[in-house]
């Protein structure tokens, strides 16, 4: 969620979003948006149908680790990050590796852990036990 409102909110203020030599338009903050929006949908969607789950989880494990490994990479290689027109701190990459990796590997294990088990070998065998 607050990466959504992070784009609402630029939007709103029509201020600046840079990550190094990208500078988001219009355009890409909607889309950003759009894309947020979709995975906040899922996610909302899985509580009650079990179907969406393993999507859900894997897809937001995934969002979440890439944000987080941009920061982690940002940290070992410096490059211009820029929200609502300041230049984002480094210590706020670090706090967003600290908080985001961890939940995006979280995430990925809930999607790991909700797979079907396997068939045993004695069942795929068709020998009954």
């Amino acid at each position: 969620m607050p990466h959504w409102a992070c784009h609402y909110y630029r939007l709103e203020t029509h201020s600046t979003f840079v990550v190094g030599s990208w500078a988001f338009s219009v355009v890409d903050s909607t889309i950003s948006l759009l894309i947020y929006s979709v995975l906040i949908a899922i996610n909302l969607q899985s509580i009650s149908a079990e179907k969406y789950r393993i999507m859900a989880a894997t897809l937001t494990g995934i969002g979440h680790l890439s944000i987080g490994l941009l920061h982690a990479y940002r940290l070992l290689r410096p490059f211009t990050f820029e929200v609502f027109g300041y230049s984002w701190s480094y210590g706020a990459s670090l706090r967003e590796v600290m908080i985001v990796v961890p939940f995006g590997l979280f995430s990925l294990s809930v999607a790991w852990m909700l797979q079907p088990p396997l068939l045993n070998s004695r069942s795929q065998r068709g020998v009954r036990g």
